[in-house]
């Protein structure tokens, strides 16, 4: 799980006694009594274990009560299953020193509570080490969002705010939250989502003159709201803060976007033409026709690469990070060059994944739906789709929540006719509109065939400055394995960031924050042949269950062994791949026993950042839930253009090809509208 915090949240320093085994108790009159959902007892382990899971180091504040209480307020606000899984985190560390201390972990030593920690993240079981994760990543989280800790690293903690622009086609919004009374619309084609797909779908409609409405269930983020904090980002920006996880074997953070612009908001703008092996896989195994080709789908992705200025990164921009990898690849025999990216004119300040404060990302905000909207169509936001209406087995129209958010009395709804729907909510959210609407529900396969592109990262230390906060965050490429089904991208991350990326504790953990403008960061994705499904969680949230194959654990194992050479043919001091008993790999040595060792599932970090298939396409109505038009099945005039119609793992970054095969579809719908 990985946390996130409100920015205006201050941590204050902690002044007690550095070496001390007792903590400062907040006197009960001066405590925030606003959603107290901690006890005092509880309080009082959260901050035994912030004091000594984040120690000062020497320069560097340790954590403690502070760090504690703004954990508390800030996870006032979060489920109430999440609430329930960090208090039994909570008490399961406090319970743990029982059987062999006698004394619970909150009234030992400081050394002792060390060591106790180190139990937990050092075990061989994942579920163990989960349980410290669950506490450390949002007190990392409240500890290191803070401007004198970036001061202490060198670094930039935020942007100024920027003044926004107001362009004629802003006249087409309707802020959903400013809707007092339920509204009755009419289109000719209402598009749920502006993400990759449907921001595109609505496009090419607008500019084929068709009346469009454009749904969706985040904000309209002008650049204003994009400071490049990450805590805003995750607030603002992302679905449930960032806390959407895949449960399995490995549980597995999944990133997704919900406002205008979707997950292309939060990306890093790298932009790829889906492989010919993929296209192969699809007509093979789907029966796709030629279409699904690199010469079907090319005109398409021409037009996208024109609209989102897709280039290579400018040299100028990639980093010390590019330097290191390019002279390890390069030492190794290694096919290496810089990705290409939609953001032209790009800065490299570094902060794609938390909004573009320039504008030079080229994201659907600022690329597809300004200009659907300067064609003609119309944009509802805070407005979220409850159930597209089915009339005699043909979609009708939707029926969504207006300002869902109030607090008091029933928000208002909308209601749109239209000729034909188009969903595009995304992997995660389609599937469960279309079950509440009783839609693609004939082949059995809704939610179904979850992909999410696997991935992790190798961290290292150099002797020279690395200064990662500086440049394009994802923007230099070894494609040498593609075909293998790795592929390794750059990853320059935030100071803040960096700190939830490393599972430690400790003062061996503030020792290497402290060297983080000495640290290099790279990763890598899997095409991966693991699957999953998305099911209706509780309060309605997506559920994700995903079980990680032996074959897709190999090839991540391989993955971190790939990135550990080349680190080492960088020059790295140290190499680290946060590998269980393998936290560092220094040597060939250390590199041989890695590559001899049987990694299981859940010993590498992994994150994923591509759902995808969920309500795939395909020519047999028993295995897909739409057809090669990407019309539903069973639900005339329903089209899903997103990245749940993708059939299978891509291998590369989606967003181009959601972009053009929603382009196709358009065009089909264009033509039967007549």
């Amino acid at each position: 799980m990985v946390a996130h915090l409100d920015p205006l949240l201050s941590v204050p320093t902690e002044t007690g006694p550095r070496s001390s085994g007792h903590r400062n108790k907040a006197p009960a009159h001066a405590r925030d009594d606003r959603d107290r959902w901690l006890s005092a007892r509880e309080l009082d382990i959260l901050t035994a274990v912030a004091e000594v899971a984040l120690p000062p180091g020497r320069f560097l504040e340790g954590a403690g009560r502070g760090t504690a209480e703004a954990t508390h307020r800030y996870l006032s606000d979060i489920p109430r299953e999440g609430i329930r899984v960090f208090q039994a985190a909570l008490w399961a560390v406090e319970l743990s020193t029982l059987p062999t201390k006698r004394r619970p972990f909150s009234e030992l030593s400081r050394e002792a509570r060390l060591a106790a920690l180190g139990g937990f993240e050092q075990s061989r079981v994942l579920p163990i080490r989960e349980v410290l994760r669950v506490l450390l990543t949002p007190l990392k989280a409240m500890h290191f969002d803070r401007p004198e800790m970036f001061r202490h690293v060198g670094c930039r903690y935020e942007l100024e705010t920027v003044r926004d622009e107001k362009p004629r086609w802003l006249a087409r919004v309707t802020d959903g939250r400013e809707i007092e009374e339920d509204l009755d619309l009419e289109c000719e084609v209402v598009v749920v989502g502006t993400g990759a797909g449907g921001a595109a779908a609505a496009y090419e409609l607008a500019s084929r003159g068709r009346a469009v409405l454009m749904l969706e269930e985040g904000h309209y983020h002008r650049r204003s709201s994009f400071n490049g904090r990450p805590s805003r980002a995750y607030r603002d920006l992302y679905r449930d803060k960032g806390m959407t996880v895949a449960l399995g074997n490995v549980n597995i953070p999944v990133w997704v976007g919900r406002a205008v612009g979707g997950s292309t908001v939060i990306n890093s703008g790298t932009c790829y033409r889906a492989p010919a092996r993929t296209f192969a896989y699809w007509r093979d195994r789907h029966g796709l026709p030629r279409d699904f080709s690199p010469e079907g789908l090319g005109p398409y992705y021409e037009r996208v690469e024109a609209m989102l200025g897709v280039a290579p990164a400018s040299p100028l921009h990639l980093g010390k990070i590019a330097g290191i990898i390019a002279r390890g690849a390069e030492h190794l025999g290694l096919r290496h060059h810089a990705l290409t990216r939609n953001a032209p004119d790009c800065d490299g300040q570094g902060i794609c994944c938390f909004g573009c404060p320039t504008g030079a990302k080229r994201s659907t905000d600022v690329s597809y739906v300004p200009a659907a909207l300067a064609r003609g169509a119309e944009l509802v936001t805070a407005a979220r789709a409850d159930f597209v209406d089915i009339v005699a087995g043909r979609a009708r129209g939707v029926t969504a929540t207006l300002g869902a958010e109030r607090t008091k009395g029933r928000p208002p709804r909308l209601r749109v006719r239209a000729d034909a729907v188009i969903v595009a909510g995304g992997t995660l959210m389609t599937p469960l509109l279309l079950r509440r609407s009783g839609a693609c529900l004939s082949s059995g396969m809704l939610g179904k065939n979850l992909s999410i592109h696997p991935a992790s990262k190798v961290m290292a230390l150099f002797d020279d400055r690395v200064d990662p906060w500086n440049g394009i965050p994802q923007g230099y490429s070894i494609d040498h394995f593609a075909e293998e089904g790795l592929l390794f991208e750059g990853s320059s991350l935030p100071f803040d960031v960096t700190a939830l990326g490393v599972p430690w504790s400790g003062p061996r953990y503030i020792e290497l924050m402290e060297k983080y403008p000495y640290l290099a960061s790279f990763g890598f994705m899997v095409q991966d042949h693991s699957r999953g499904e998305v099911r209706t969680g509780p309060g309605g949230r997506p559920l994700l269950l995903y079980r990680m194959n032996e074959r897709d654990t190999r090839l991540l194992q391989r993955g971190v062994e790939i990135l550990c050479e080349v680190f080492q043919a960088a020059g790295a001091r140290r190499v680290l791949p946060f590998v269980t008993g393998h936290d560092e790999v220094n040597t060939k040595d250390a590199l041989a026993r890695l590559r001899a060792s049987r990694i299981r599932a859940g010993d590498i970090e992994v994150t994923a950042y591509h759902p995808l298939g969920t309500c795939r396409i395909g020519t047999h109505p028993a295995r897909s839930c739409l057809g090669p038009d990407h019309e539903a099945h069973d639900v005339a005039g329903l089209y899903v253009c997103d990245g749940s119609a993708i059939p299978s793992s891509l291998g590369v970054n989606p967003q181009m090809t959601i972009m053009a095969m929603a382009l196709r579809a358009a065009e089909i719908l264009h033509q039967r509208l007549g």
